[in-house]
């Protein structure tokens, strides 16, 4: 193994243990060990919004690319809103919504974490926000 195939490894063992331990398990006391001072409070703020509004929450990776000390994976989540979310009370309802979600490892611990995600199409799935009528790109490119 080489030495970056060592430290990918690493990384990947790291982000894997976040997604499963923090994420899947619902263990905040994982947020200390497995993130930087820096961060991790404001990881377990994170932590406490979502699982407050979708204590169900599942989290399935798609796709994973590893670059040296970065992690970048798309993830597909899905759970049923039964606490409050984004001022918005619960609604029983069962949504799902993607993520592509990035994380700097450095020392065996996320130093940085970056993400974006489909928060309109959660909203709407919701009811917060009206549905958006779907945008044919193909058909406005053609001639």
């Amino acid at each position: 193994m080489t030495e970056r195939d060592s430290h990918d490894t690493e990384s990947v063992r790291v982000v894997n243990d976040v997604l499963e331990r923090v994420w899947r398990q619902g263990d905040a006391d994982a947020i200390d060990e497995l993130f930087g001072a820096e961060i991790a409070a404001e990881v377990a703020k994170h932590h406490r919004q979502l699982l407050t509004g979708f204590p169900d929450v599942t989290i399935d990776v798609d796709d994973m690319i590893v670059d040296g000390d970065t992690v970048a994976a798309r993830l597909s989540l899905t759970g049923t809103h039964t606490g409050s979310f984004a001022d918005v009370e619960p609604t029983g309802q069962r949504v799902s919504w993607c993520s592509m979600r990035w994380w700097e490892v450095h020392e065996g611990r996320v130093v940085e974490t970056w993400a974006m995600q489909d928060r309109l199409g959660l909203l709407q799935q919701l009811g917060a926000l009206p549905k958006v009528t779907g945008v044919t790109w193909a058909s406005s490119l053609q001639s």
